[in-house]
C-alpha cells in the first residue's frame, strides 16, 4: 500500500510525463522514465493472492487468535452454560497475569539509549504495543461474537500494528546506517516516526469515536437501492432501460455501457 502511495506521488511530480509511455517519451527526445508502466505494474500488489482488505482480516485473525483459545467458550453462543462454566477458571487464570502486564511496564528513559535520538520513539512503540493489546482485549469484551462483524475496528488495530512495526524497523536500520557513517539517517527516521506517531494516535482515537454504525446503515441502503437516484445522468455515457431522455437534451444515437 505505501509502495502504491509512493508511485503516485511519482506520477503527481511527473505531471503530464508521468503520465506518458516511456515509448512516447522517447520519441519526443525525453529521458523514457516508465512512471506510467510503474503504476500499471505494481496495482497489482493491493489484490494480488488476497486484497488488502482481506489481508487486514487475516493479520487481525491472528491478534485474537490466543483470545479465541483462552475465552472462546464464553464467546461462542453455541457453548452450554456448563461448558461455559467449565472455562471460567482456565479464563481467570490466564488473565490474571496476562492483564496487568500491559498496564506496568518501564517505557522511559533509560530504556533503550543505545538508539540515542531515537530512543524516544522506540519508547513510544513500548507504550503503544501493550495499548494495541488492551485495546484488541476490550474489543472482544464489548463486542464478543460480534467482533468478527466490526471489519472497521479490526482493521484500524491491525493499521496500527503496521505502523509500529514500520517504525521499529525503520529505527533498527536507520541505527545500522548511522553506524555505517549516514549519520542523517537518524534524521530522515525521526521524521518517519514522528508522522507515524500521530497516524497512530489517530487511529485509537478512532477505535471508539467514529461513524462505523452510520456508515453501515448508509451501506445497507445503497445496496437496497435507495440512492439509485444518484447514478443519474453521470458522466452521460451509459443510459438506463427504458428511460425517456429529458427534452433539454437530444436523444443519443448510440449509448453503451460503460463496461463494453
Amino acid at each position: 500500500e505505501v509502495g502504491w502511495k509512493i508511485i503516485d506521488d511519482a506520477v503527481q511530480i511527473r505531471g503530464g510525463r508521468g503520465y506518458e509511455t516511456a515509448h512516447s517519451l522517447e520519441a519526443r527526445g525525453e529521458r523514457p522514465i516508465p512512471v506510467e508502466r510503474a503504476m500499471r505494474d505494481f496495482r497489482i500488489n493491493r489484490i494480488f493472492e488476497g486484497s488488502s482488505e482481506i489481508m487486514h482480516l487475516f493479520i487481525a485473525r491472528e491478534a485474537v487468535d490466543k483470545h479465541l483459545e483462552v475465552a472462546g467458550v464464553l464467546l461462542d453462543p453455541r457453548k452450554g452454560v456448563g461448558a461455559k462454566l467449565a472455562a471460567i477458571p482456565k479464563v481467570i487464570g490466564f488473565y490474571a497475569t496476562w492483564y496487568p502486564r500491559l498496564w506496568f511496564g518501564w517505557s522511559h528513559w533509560p530504556r533503550y539509549n543505545g538508539f540515542g535520538p531515537l530512543a524516544t520513539h522506540l519508547r513510544y512503540v513500548e507504550r503503544a504495543t501493550r495499548k494495541l493489546a488492551r485495546q484488541v482485549f476490550h474489543g472482544m469484551l464489548r463486542y464478543q461474537a460480534k467482533l468478527e462483524r466490526k471489519q472497521a475496528f479490526m482493521f484500524r488495530l491491525v493499521d496500527i500494528g503496521a505502523e509500529l512495526f514500520a517504525m521499529a524497523a525503520t529505527i533498527s536500520r536507520a541505527k545500522k546506517d548511522a553506524q555505517d557513517g549516514h549519520t542523517n539517517a537518524i534524521r530522515l527516521a525521526d521524521l518517519f516516526c514522528r508522522n507515524a506517531r500521530r497516524r497512530i494516535d489517530r487511529l485509537f482515537e478512532d477505535l471508539w469515536d467514529n461513524d462505523d454504525d452510520f456508515k453501515y446503515r448508509i451501506a445497507k441502503s445503497v445496496m437496497e437501492n435507495e440512492y439509485t437516484w444518484v447514478e443519474d445522468g453521470i458522466v452521460g455515457m451509459y443510459e438506463k432501460p427504458g428511460k425517456t431522455p429529458s427534452p433539454s437534451q437530444p436523444e443519443p444515437a448510440e449509448m453503451e455501457p460503460l463496461t463494453h
